[in-house]
């Protein structure tokens, strides 16, 4: 029995650095990457004339002037789109509500694992846990939180699988991971409604497994319905980098880099440079107005002879 607990608990710290390193490495990766096409699409948050769909192309001579941009602005627009959804609420109402409700879901199950953790260390530390006194607030919150989170998450994995089945504009990108995400997702969050409801109405059990996790006591007595919400819990931080939840980090690459990229391209700038080097890569696919074998500065400074490409 102790070499299962044992296993459990380190289960629970492999999810959790597998989740935070890959994240990590792929936000790494995609900050490396090449310079996108430029999309040139406004309005640009970060423009003074952001909210008329402005830019700084219309003024006369811009180049000659330092360019201003309010990145704050773009930091609340992206902050507003993460926690509100407006976007979704804008183009489609019905599928934004459950689309909302299980973002919330996913946001408050974090969230709560981390109250539940921080009541953990408060307790090794000394500071017990209760409904009153000091540490009431810490008690109640983890419960507001988590209860939310479990329900919120439960209706919104139902809610978004039935709009992704019943809408024709929707299920024509489903695939049959989306439907397996949908249930999976759906038994994570009614596995610690259960728990909670059934077993550990005070989340006494909650902080005392991160209280075996932090100081891996293969001996502690866990409660069956705590386990299984546990190690779908840890099942779901390693399936996550493989889905389209990466977006809660691609999101920002999208925005930054590619929608709202509007650095200028100036003689000896470091995007001058960027664009250079990708230039001077090999063409390794064939066409018939393409030089295969040379890179792309030797094509565009040498082109075909039109009569060739005929």
């Amino acid at each position: 029995m102790e070499a299962a607990v044992i296993i459990l608990l380190l289960l629970v710290w492999a999810s959790y650095f597998y989740i935070a390193g890959m994240y990590t490495f792929r936000s790494i990766k995609y900050a490396l990457m090449p310079v996108h096409l430029r999309w040139e699409l406004y309005p640009v948050p970060h423009e003074p004339e952001a909210e008329y769909g402005g830019s700084f192309m219309e003024d006369l001579e811009w180049w000659k002037r330092p360019i201003k941009k309010n990145y704050m602005k773009d930091v609340l627009f992206i902050l507003k789109d993460y926690l509100t959804f407006f976007q979704y609420f804008k183009l489609n109402k019905g599928y934004w509500s459950v689309l909302y409700m299980w973002h919330v879901g996913f946001y408050f199950i974090v969230v709560f694992h981390g109250l539940v953790a921080l009541g953990a260390i408060f307790e090794i530390g000394g500071l017990h846990i209760t409904n009153t006194g000091g540490s009431a607030i810490l008690y109640w919150i983890t419960i507001i939180i988590g209860v939310a989170g479990f329900v919120l998450g439960c209706l919104g994995s139902v809610g978004v699988m039935i709009r992704r089945i019943t809408d024709p504009d929707l299920n024509l990108f489903a695939t049959p991971k989306h439907y397996f995400s949908y249930i999976f997702y759906f038994f994570v969050f009614l596995s610690g409604l259960i728990a909670w409801a059934g077993f550990d109405f005070h989340m006494v059990e909650y902080r005392e497994f991160y209280h075996a996790v932090f100081t891996l006591d293969g001996e502690a007595v866990l409660d069956a319905a705590l386990v299984v919400h546990a190690v779908l819990f840890a099942l779901f931080l390693f399936y996550m980098p493989s889905t389209q939840a990466m977006h809660y980090a691609t999101k920002f690459f999208a925005y930054f880099a590619i929608r709202w990229n509007d650095d200028i391209n100036t003689r000896g700038s470091k995007l001058e440079q960027r664009i250079l080097d990708l230039m001077k890569q090999p063409v390794t696919w064939s066409a018939p107005h393409i030089q295969t074998g040379k890179n792309w500065v030797e094509i565009c400074t040498n082109p075909l002879d039109p009569k060739e490409v005929e």
